[in-house]
């Protein structure tokens, strides 16, 4: 395994228990425009009218080969907020983010991504995006097409080595049908507090001697 990548653990129980009312206040994201929210360059946050689709070279934040596609509720409804982004225009497109972070440091990064929907004819694969952190290919994400959106957020722990690029690539057919992105996220991996961690490490091993 890369040096600079490892598996997110995600632990139901401790999710209970902060639900319950443990929960930490929400980590502020390191990316910039995430949510794809702004698509202007001008001062303040500038959005697409309602029902409208626009393909920029660049939006606040993310640079671009062959232009992002921004859409509010053409072929989908965003995740959050009131855009969210295909990466596919006239032919297959990437989109990039150069974040500061701290060498050695470990982040959390999550986003969701959908099939476009209404493209069940197209070939297989017609929807697949690849996400790289540095190069490194974190994961290829495609799924079956609905009438609507079936967002799925994929998790990922990576290390921060100062400057760190992150990567989203259409990798299906060029052929302006690709898959849909929204919500991206990258905050620090803070670990839980010892307490909770002992209650979890608990049940966890109350677990482990119950399959046993």
């Amino acid at each position: 395994m890369n040096r600079f990548l490892r598996p997110l653990r995600v632990a139901a129980m401790a999710s209970a228990l902060l639900s319950a009312g443990l929960a930490l206040a929400a980590p502020v994201n390191l990316l910039a425009n995430g949510g794809f929210e702004d698509v202007g360059m001008d001062p303040g946050v500038q959005s697409l009218a309602g029902n409208s689709w626009s393909t920029y070279a660049s939006l606040p934040g993310w640079s671009s080969s062959n232009g992002i596609e921004v859409r509010r509720d053409v072929s989908g409804a965003a995740q959050e907020g009131l855009h969210f982004i295909e990466l596919d225009t006239n032919a297959n497109s990437i989109a990039w983010q150069t974040v500061t972070t701290v060498a050695g440091a470990w982040y959390d990064l999550s986003f969701w991504y959908a099939a476009r929907p209404d493209t069940g004819g197209m070939p297989p694969g017609t929807n697949q995006i690849g996400a790289y952190w540095n190069d490194t290919l974190l994961g290829l994400f495609d799924q079956s097409s609905s009438s609507q959106h079936q967002w799925v957020q994929y998790a990922f722990t990576v290390m921060g080595t100062g400057q760190d690029e992150l990567e989203f690539r259409a990798l299906g057919r060029s052929d302006s049908y690709g898959g849909s992105l929204d919500n991206v996220r990258l905050v620090n991996a803070v670990p839980l507090p010892g307490s909770l961690l002992l209650v979890v490490g608990g049940l966890v091993g109350l677990a482990v001697r119950r399959r046993r």
